[in-house]
């Protein structure tokens, strides 16, 4: 069954929204603080504050290797997956599959971590608002690796002409 015109539009806002969070706030987790611009710690504070985000107030080392990744691997997928989704591409199936699964993967342990009860928030529901804000980047990629996983066309025969207009 191809990709819905729905779920092609939920992967092209999820794509191209990632890439400036991965550059301006995640990208953090790596950089030395003294070539991170001000406009990006203050975002960064903003959502450390706003969701009581430990991993990115305090990143441990196993997160930062998943922030490395993002960045090597994840990073370059957005721009060729956005385009690809955007133009409606039949060969991303199995990059996309790869990313897809990668991703969610990685999406476990970060999860996890939120729910042990070891790991400190304010209260209950900072920890569940900050699960809700991590939880759609579980979901999507997992559901790209099915989309895509389950149909060897997922754009159709020949892919098909761009319906959606963004500008």
């Amino acid at each position: 069954m191809p990709v819905s015109e729905t779920f092609r539009t939920v992967v092209l806002v999820f794509l191209g929204t990632h890439i400036p969070a991965t550059l301006m706030m995640d990208s953090q987790a790596l950089l030395p603080p003294a070539i991170v611009p001000g406009f990006m710690k203050s975002l960064l504070d903003f959502h450390v504050r706003t969701n009581s985000d430990p991993l990115m107030a305090d990143p441990p080392t196993w997160f930062k290797s998943f922030i490395l990744f993002e960045l090597l691997f994840q990073l370059p997928f957005f721009f060729i997956g956005f385009k690809a989704f955007y133009e409606r591409r039949n060969w991303i199936r199995i990059p996309g599959v790869v990313y897809g699964a990668h991703t969610a993967t990685t999406l476990i342990p970060i999860l996890a971590e939120i729910l042990h009860p070891a790991t400190v928030f304010p209260d209950e529901a900072a920890r569940w608002k900050l699960f809700l804000i991590y939880l759609p980047y579980l979901l999507v990629p997992a559901s790209m690796a099915y989309a895509l996983g389950v149909d060897d066309k997922p754009f159709g025969a020949k892919g098909g002409p761009n319906k959606l207009k963004i500008f």
